[in-house]
């Protein structure tokens, strides 16, 4: 992404699909770049928020500090990644 440009939203992925996860993890002074593999998409509850929400399970390493980054697929916002799924 060149400076002043933003992602634009994209659609659900599909199983199998490629994600990369961005990040800025805790000690850490430099961005981190992970991918990951769609393995499940579901309806789950969202524990911080007390709602059911639309949850993308990837196998992508997210360290702690990466939560709040996006998870992109083709260029495109599909997700906000945080660590575990209730």
């Amino acid at each position: 992404i060149e400076k002043n440009d933003h992602f634009q939203f994209g659609d659900v992925p599909q199983l199998q699909d490629t994600v990369t996860v961005l990040g800025y993890p805790t000690g850490g002074d430099a961005i981190s770049v992970t991918r990951g593999v769609v393995s499940r998409v579901e309806v789950t509850s969202y524990i911080h928020a007390a709602h059911y929400l639309l949850a993308i399970q990837i196998d992508a390493a997210i360290n702690s500090g990466n939560s709040g980054g996006p998870a992109i697929k083709d260029g495109k916002v599909i997700g906000i990644a945080f660590q575990n799924m209730p």
